[in-house]
């Protein structure tokens, strides 16, 4: 599995993974905004959305993982920082086992339809608690060590970006697009938020 990092700097990728994973969030709260409103929005979209969630937040959980594993060896067990990596291996379990029930609760829906929304509806609320309020604010605890101790190569085994999660990702958005209904194209929203110790997203010219 060949890398990537020739085409793209391994951070701005990440960035720009992480704008896009917002975009579908975004676009599948503009979907569910609009069941609350009794519009029909198919649950082929929901599925969709929760795919792209499922491959974005996999990558996501492992780069965090990598992350914590490459400040271990800088860190003085009793010290600061000591703490703010438990905490982060801690969110990381956490929010694992979100995105686990998110994704049973979509198969579901998917499978019972109206029946399955009600407990759809809750996966995805508890699912974005544990997204803003745990694991987002773990992932900037650490940004000053990173800087501190995380070279360019560091970053590109961070990223593990390669040709085939690039494919898969814009796959599984584009899936979001073409189901996604009129007010909820995810790329009409603004993504974020950048992923640690990157600049804003692009493409290495």
């Amino acid at each position: 599995m060949s890398h990537a990092s020739n085409t793209y700097e391994p951070r701005l990728q990440t960035s720009r993974e992480r704008m896009r994973l917002s975009q579908i969030r975004k676009s599948f709260d503009a979907g569910v905004k609009q069941i609350e409103e009794s519009k029909d929005v198919p649950v082929t979209f929901f599925v969709a959305c929760v795919d792209y969630i499922k491959a974005s937040m996999d990558r996501l959980h492992d780069q965090d993982q990598r992350i914590h594993d490459f400040l271990i060896p800088h860190v003085t067990n009793g010290d600061e920082h000591t703490d703010i990596l438990e905490n982060l291996n801690m969110r990381l379990a956490r929010s694992r086992d979100a995105l686990e029930d998110l994704v049973k609760a979509s198969a579901v829906y998917e499978s019972s339809s109206d029946d399955g929304w009600a407990a759809f509806k809750t996966a995805v609320s508890a699912f974005m608690e544990v997204y803003f309020k745990i694991l987002l604010s773990a992932q900037h605890s650490t940004l000053t060590l990173q800087e501190e101790v995380f070279d360019e190569s560091t970053w590109d085994k961070v990223a593990g970006v390669t040709p085939e999660s690039l494919a898969t990702e814009e796959k599984l958005y584009s899936k979001v697009k073409g189901l996604a209904p009129a007010g909820a194209d995810p790329a009409s929203f603004i993504g974020g938020p950048p992923a640690p110790g990157a600049g804003p997203p692009g493409q290495k010219s």
